[in-house]
């Protein structure tokens, strides 16, 4: 059955009327439901099957995963639920003439899958896992630097401490004060001051004897 189709297929493609110089590109995010239009359909040519890679074909007597695949008989819109990067790749559309079977026309889509990564971010283990220990680090990290602060000052507060008691048991020094000396030299001028008080006297009785015996 497989080698008919397959036959059959590379018999039609030398006789169709190909588009294939004009590739439509449709791109989904991984889940959505992507829908695939059939461009090769019109006036003159009605739709055939969908030829998904080189075995895959979707059509009428041809079921590929149903539940996965679904196509329009009128309009060939290919519906695909679902969707993960393993949809991805080039569709073709195959529509026949109205009068003749052998008059085909063929239109390719590429189909890209993206993934959504918002989602992907949240719902992946692997990257949950890197958030967990990125947290983890984080909060170690800090924790030894609240640390480290901590010992710093109870290290400077214990020096202050020890300081300030050496201080406090060191005995006292006192400086000599030369303010005596000062003293003893006032003491002196105040006996020569007694000595002239006492002299003064005698020289003025002396002279008042040379006064008047002259």
């Amino acid at each position: 059955m497989w080698l008919f189709i397959l036959f059959y297929l590379a018999f039609i493609l030398q006789k169709s009327e190909t588009a294939n110089d004009v590739v439509t590109v449709k791109e989904v995010l991984a889940g959505h439901l992507a829908e695939l239009p059939c461009l090769s359909i019109d006036e003159h040519h009605r739709f055939m099957f969908w030829q998904f890679g080189t075995n895959n074909v979707i059509g009428p007597g041809n079921p590929l995963n149903e539940k996965k695949y679904n196509y329009e008989v009128l309009t060939g819109m290919l519906q695909i639920r679902g969707t993960s990067t393993a949809e991805s790749g080039f569709y073709k559309c195959f529509s026949k003439g109205l009068f003749d079977d052998s008059q085909l026309k063929v239109h390719s889509i590429e189909l890209i899958v993206t993934n959504d990564w918002e989602q992907l971010w949240e719902n992946d283990f692997e990257t949950n896992l890197l958030r967990a220990m990125t947290a983890i680090m984080v909060l170690v990290v800090a924790v030894a630097v609240l640390l480290l602060i901590i010992t710093i000052k109870k290290k400077r507060s214990q020096r202050f401490f020890d300081l300030e008691e050496s201080r406090e048991n060191s005995p006292a020094r006192y400086t000599s004060d030369n303010a005596p000396g000062v003293s003893s030299h006032v003491e002196n001028v105040g006996v020569d001051n007694a000595v002239l008080d006492i002299d003064f006297p005698k020289v003025f009785k002396q002279m008042q004897k040379e006064q008047a015996m002259s």
